[in-house]
């Protein structure tokens, strides 16, 4: 195809779904709690109805994500099932400056291809009521080959979000949109907030209830984004003192230059001032998943309490002894499932972070802690939160 055809073809496409999906998102997408079904399952043996079935493929530079659904319509609403969630890296290494060879192209290609053939062969969900989606983190140069590639593979398009679109789909896969009180629903998300402290950045946002009419409830969404995370101030603290720093020189660094997160914090309040009545919390990113995990490895729930002592104590431990804040004591976990999903997250934290990085992270989530109050509101991790998206976004398809 042409490049100036190609890329007319995916502004109207981009632009079609954009406006589905806020059209879509002005009521829920799922009134459960994201992820509760994640674990890997096979389909009963009743025959579903094709129409019913649903696959999704998300697309990133490091990692591709699949998942299939069943969605039915019943009288109170869609009943929306999850059969199975998948996930691939590529054989190929990563690129170290992050600009995708055509190897790599090729690779993510190929992933993205056996994915596919997988949700048909293993779930008998139609090509047509597969979605692909690609993540912002792809790099608008590469997106061109990319789509080539995978239009010879399996002869589909991707839709590629932006920041705003990333987030929306994050509040609405992350954020219950009920709670119950007393007997009585009451509208979850005008009253939260998703945060979401990431490795390179730190982003949320929230859902404003407004009135279009005397029948009819809407939403807006309100979104920010900050470009910085923990890895900027690893980066900055590795460049001023060299790779070889102690621990506490690196962690005084870091400290100093973290700073710098509490202007661009306070600057976003001052922009979107529900960044601090919301009472409710969602966390999500790399560096709440090791603090959850490392400090409570025996709560697996989907949706886990925190509070700013947690934050605290991960901070202190993480300047004073990562060594055991990275080795948790796993054997008063009684049930061996559960001990050996312990063991297997301790040792994925152990392959993402090293002492250094631990620290970063863990000074930027205090700093975004104590800049939005959180401690005097209530903060819930949310486990499932990679799936997020491609779960809201495959939501949307049949609408």
């Amino acid at each position: 195809m042409p490049s100036g055809k190609f890329e007319t073809t995916q502004r109207l496409f981009a632009a079609r779904w954009q406006k589905a999906f806020r059209q879509y998102l002005l009521i829920s997408l799922l009134t459960l709690a994201p992820g509760a079904e994640a674990r890997h399952q096979t389909p009963s043996s009743s025959n579903f109805n094709p129409n019913e079935l649903h696959g999704g493929i998300e697309i990133a530079p490091r990692i591709i994500r699949a998942i299939a659904l069943r969605i039915s319509t019943g009288a109170e609403g869609d009943n929306i099932k999850i059969l199975s969630s998948d996930q691939a890296t590529t054989s190929t290494p990563y690129p170290k400056d992050g600009k995708l060879t055509p190897e790599y192209i090729r690779d993510l290609g190929q992933l993205v291809q056996r994915l596919s053939e997988k949700l048909q062969r293993e779930f008998h969900i139609p090509l047509d009521q597969i979605h692909l989606l690609g993540l912002p983190e792809l790099a608008v140069q590469n997106r061109d080959d990319l789509t080539r590639e995978i239009l010879g593979r399996i002869n589909k398009e991707i839709t590629f979000l932006d920041a705003k679109g990333e987030t929306e789909l994050s509040i609405a896969g992350n954020i219950p949109r009920r709670y119950q009180l007393d007997g009585k629903l009451y509208d979850n998300r005008n009253i939260s907030l998703l945060l979401d402290i990431g490795d390179t950045n730190i982003k949320g946002g929230y859902q404003r209830l407004r009135q279009a009419s005397r029948e009819r409830t809407e939403y807006d969404y309100v979104t920010w984004d900050i470009p910085k995370g923990g890895s900027t101030l690893a980066m900055e603290a590795g460049r001023a003192l060299g790779e070889t720093a102690d621990l506490q020189s690196f962690a005084a660094n870091v400290s100093l230059n973290a700073n710098s997160f509490r202007e661009l914090v306070r600057a976003s309040v001052a922009q979107y001032p529900g960044l601090m009545t919301r009472k409710k919390i969602y966390l999500t990113g790399n560096i709440v998943w090791a603090m959850a995990t490392l400090l409570y490895p025996e709560d697996q729930r989907a949706y886990v309490p925190l509070t700013m002592e947690d934050i605290d104590t991960f901070h202190r431990r993480a300047l004073t002894d990562p060594d055991a804040l990275f080795n948790p004591d796993l054997s008063k976990i009684r049930e061996e499932n559960a001990r050996n999903e312990a063991r297997r997250a301790r040792e994925a934290i152990k392959a993402v972070y090293t002492p250094k990085s631990l620290i970063a992270g863990a000074e930027v989530l205090k700093v975004v802690a104590s800049e939005l109050n959180l401690a005097d509101r209530r903060m819930i991790y949310a486990r499932y939160s990679y799936l997020a998206r491609i779960l809201s976004y495959v939501r949307l398809q049949p609408e």
